[in-house]
């Protein structure tokens, strides 16, 4: 990822928060002839730093997860256009996008039995309450299980950028950033301004 030094995201705990406010992600399996994309809920445990997921078995993507490829996992965060006309002098001025993103990268483990079981429970549970994956009739459970891959996907590296006008004065980002808010893109303009004493790069 093309990350200028102002906007690299140097805190390990923020590109962790990020990847949990925005879990659905894009898992990339770099292959031969084909570079297979799927976009598909990541859960973060963050106590072993790794990702769980899974993925139909008649999706390609599974045959590489039972290898244990190398993958990337993509977390997009809020993102928002940013118009020459917000800023003070808009002639001097281009159309530029503001976002926020993770790359993680790592390796695909496969799961089977027990720990499958335990990794869909703790994905259904970060969105569900009342339904739990046990609710199902036993024998219906293991034909739907056979169905899927689940897997844990190991992260060994993490890359984060935050496009978010560093590049820019402070007047010029709280000007933004209320154009933004007019506009009802309250995320990016959120993240544009929650530390105003950070000095211009």
């Amino acid at each position: 990822m093309y990350t200028p030094s102002h906007f690299r995201m140097e805190d390990e705990s923020e590109m962790r928060a990020l990847m949990r406010s925005y879990d659905f992600a894009l898992l990339l399996i770099p292959g031969e002839p084909d570079l297979a994309a799927t976009h598909i809920p990541m859960k973060l445990a963050d106590e072993r730093l790794v990702l769980i997921g899974h993925v139909a078995m008649a999706n390609p993507a599974a045959k590489a997860i039972q290898a244990g490829k190398e993958a990337i996992v993509v977390f997009t965060g809020p993102h928002a256009y940013i118009s020459p006309t917000w800023y003070a002098k808009p002639n001097e001025n281009v159309p530029t996008w503001n976002y926020a993103a993770v790359h993680a990268f790592g390796t695909l483990v496969p799961l089977e039995g027990v720990e499958a079981e335990r990794a869909l429970s703790s994905q259904i549970a970060d969105f569900e309450s009342e339904w739990r994956i046990t609710n199902l009739e036993e024998k219906r459970r293991a034909m739907l299980e056979r169905a899927i891959q689940p897997f844990e996907f190991e992260i060994e590296r993490l890359e984060g950028k935050a496009k978010l006008s560093q590049n820019k004065p402070l007047e010029e980002r709280l000007r933004i950033a209320h154009a933004l808010n007019e506009r009802g893109e309250h995320a990016v303009a959120y993240h544009m301004i929650e530390d105003e004493g950070e000095e211009d790069d």
